[in-house]
């Protein structure tokens, strides 16, 4: 299985959130995600994962770990959307990294959490609007990659161009953290899922245990 980094979630449909942690393992991070912890974990593709989704109150996470993070994919209520969640994973010193499609509310937004406090967030495409304890952590990263212009001002680019403006930034964002994705697995193939919200009904799936 080849490793890839993160730029290629703006070439697929991507409608779930992923948050990645370094320092713990995938499945702490399912509990710090909200998972019972000690719970066997079935294991699911992205359309079983999505078929789950009964209620808005639903939220499920596929698991795993790739170049030295741990992530989960995560399907329907996005805990780990929520800084205050984020914060929490991040305690006790680790790392974590959100990722958000925004899909109804554009744009994507980028948050990174160390040692129990938000350090930094943004939308994709509107870098200069930035928050968190050090919103200027990646200020050198995006300068160097031409997405923030010397006029302090951000690259905007035609609605054609959007995507590739998209995969500019959450290649910073891959290059700076070290974050990857196996494509392949994260579409095709079967992962471990832990339920984070709600009780969806798990008959059907394939159990790790």
């Amino acid at each position: 299985m080849t490793i890839q980094g993160v730029r290629w979630l703006v070439e697929s449909e991507w409608y779930y959130s992923v948050t990645f942690a370094r320092g713990i393992t995938p499945d702490e991070l399912a509990v710090r995600l909200g998972a019972a912890a000690g719970a066997a974990r079935p294991t699911a593709t992205a359309e079983e994962a999505v078929a789950l989704l009964s209620d808005p109150d639903v939220g499920v996470a596929r698991i795993g770990e790739a170049g030295g993070w741990a992530f989960a994919a995560e399907y329907g209520e996005a805990r780990g959307t929520r800084h205050d969640i984020l914060t929490d994973i991040s305690r006790d010193g680790a790392e974590a990294v959100n990722l958000d499609p925004q899909a109804f509310h554009p744009p994507p937004l980028f948050s990174y959490a160390a040692d129990g406090e938000l350090l930094c967030s943004f939308g994709l495409g509107e870098e200069r609007r930035r928050w968190g304890s050090r919103p200027d952590l990646l200020q050198d990263d995006l300068t160097a990659a031409g997405i923030i212009l010397p006029t302090g001002d951000y690259l905007r680019v035609s609605a054609e161009r959007h995507s590739l403006r998209i995969a500019m930034s959450l290649g910073v964002i891959e290059k700076r953290f070290g974050l990857a994705l196996p494509r392949d697995l994260l579409e095709y193939d079967r992962l471990p899922l832990a339920v984070v919200s709600g009780s969806p009904a798990l008959d059907s799936l394939g159990s790790d245990a």
